[in-house]
C-alpha cells in the first residue's frame, strides 16, 4: 500500500470518528469473500469492491439502566438510525474522492437467492471480526473492547484499495467460564454446554436464531408466523373482537410506524456481558446489579463436558426474571390478552 492509500484510511478514520462513529476499522473484501462458506459476502451483491469498511456507534448505557424494555427498544432504533446516517456520509466522502462506496443494510436478506436459509448482504458480525474491530462471544454478539455487546454496526463496501487492519489479538469472551449471557437468555438460546477439551470459545459459539427471536422479536414478524398459525390451524379458541381490539394488533402498528418492540426486545445478554468500559457504570445501578448477582450461575464438569448452571435468579429480581421466561409466549392472539 502506498503513501497515499493510507493517507487516506487515516483521514476515513477521523472523519467518521467527527461525525460520531466510536469504532472503525478496515479489512480486505477479497479476503473476507474467499473464507465465507456461504452467499454472505460482497461477490454476490457487487462485482470489484477491494475493501469493507465496518463501523459502530454504542448504545446509550443510560437507556440500558432503566426497567422499560420498549424504552431500550426506543433508544436502540436510535442508535441504527446513526448507523444508517453514517454509512451515507462514509459513502459520500468515498463519492467526493472517486471511489465507489455501498452500503449493506444490517437487517435484510435476499429471500430469492436461498429461499431455506436467506443470505445475500454481509452478515457484520464476522465482517467486523474479520477486520480486527472486535469478537464474536458466546451468544454471537459482536463484542468489542470499547462496549462489549452494547453497539450497533454498519458496513460499506468500496472499490478504494485500503490497507487492512489486524486481528485483534485476544479472546473478548471467555465462553462457558462467564457463561452469564446463557443463564440470564429467557428462551435458552445460548450454548449452556460444551465440549471440555474446547480451546476457545471459537470452537462452540452458537445462537438459536428461531428461539432468540421468541424474545427479540416478541411482536415482529415470528410472532405475527404465531398469530397466523394460531388462526389458521385453530389451535385455540378465538374470539374475533378481540382478535381486532387486542394489545398485540395496537403494538404491531406502532412497531410499524415507530420501530417500538418490532424487534430489539430483550437486552439480558446486554446487560450481564462483561467486556467494555460502560459495563463498570452500567452495573453501578442498583437495578442492573440484580441481574445476575455473585453467586447465581456456576461453572461445572459433567463428564467430558463443561455447563453452566443457573442457581436462580436474585429475590429482588424473581419477579422480573419470571416475567422475561414469558418472553416465549409473548405476542400471539391466544395469550397476549389484557
Amino acid at each position: 500500500m502506498g503513501e497515499t492509500t493510507r493517507a487516506l484510511k487515516d483521514e476515513l478514520k477521523a472523519y467518521a470518528r467527527a461525525q460520531g462513529a466510536d469504532m472503525i476499522s478496515v479489512g480486505s473484501a477479497e479476503a473476507f469473500d474467499a473464507q465465507v462458506p456461504n452467499l454472505q459476502k460482497t461477490s454476490t451483491t457487487a462485482a470489484g469492491m477491494k475493501s469493507l469498511i465496518v463501523f459502530g456507534r454504542h448504545m446509550l448505557t443510560g437507556a440500558l439502566t432503566t426497567t422499560d424494555v420498549e424504552l431500550q427498544g426506543v433508544n436502540s432504533h436510535m442508535c441504527m438510525d446513526e448507523i444508517d446516517r453514517l454509512s451515507l456520509a462514509i459513502c459520500d466522502w468515498l463519492e467526493a474522492r472517486g471511489y465507489v462506496g455501498i452500503a449493506s443494510p444490517p437487517e435484510a436478506a435476499f429471500l430469492d437467492l436461498d429461499p431455506v436459509k436467506p443470505m445475500g448482504t454481509l452478515d457484520f458480525k464476522w465482517v467486523a471480526e474479520f477486520c480486527g474491530m472486535g469478537q464474536a462471544g458466546l451468544e454471537l454478539n459482536l463484542l468489542t473492547p470499547e462496549y462489549g455487546p452494547r453497539q450497533y454496526m454498519g458496513v460499506v463496501m468500496t472499490d478504494l484499495e485500503l490497507e487492512p487492519d489486524p486481528k485483534l489479538s485476544r479472546d473478548l469472551c471467555p465462553g462457558l467460564k462467564c457463561g452469564r449471557c446463557a443463564v440470564t437468555c429467557p428462551t435458552q438460546a445460548i450454548p449452556q454446554e460444551a465440549p471440555a477439551s474446547a480451546r476457545s470459545v471459537r470452537d462452540y459459539r452458537y445462537l438459536n436464531k428461531r428461539q432468540c427471536s421468541l424474545g427479540a422479536q416478541r411482536i415482529g414478524i415470528r410472532a405475527l408466523h404465531l398469530n397466523l398459525e394460531d388462526i389458521i390451524f385453530q389451535r385455540a379458541p378465538i374470539d374475533p373482537e378481540r382478535l381486532i381490539d387486542c394489545r398485540y394488533m395496537r403494538e404491531w402498528w406502532q412497531s410499524n410506524n415507530f420501530k417500538v418492540g418490532s424487534f430489539a426486545a430483550c437486552f439480558e445478554c446486554w446487560y450481564v456481558c462483561p467486556p467494555g468500559k460502560d459495563f463498570k457504570q452500567l452495573i453501578q445501578v442498583p437495578y442492573r446489579k440484580q441481574d445476575i448477582p455473585v453467586g447465581a450461575a456456576a461453572t461445572i464438569r459433567r463428564g467430558d463436558k463443561i455447563a453452566i448452571v443457573h442457581r436462580g435468579p436474585n429475590p429482588e429480581r424473581a419477579d422480573a426474571y419470571n416475567r422475561d421466561k414469558e418472553f416465549v409466549k409473548a405476542g400471539t392472539v391466544t395469550q397476549d390478552k389484557e
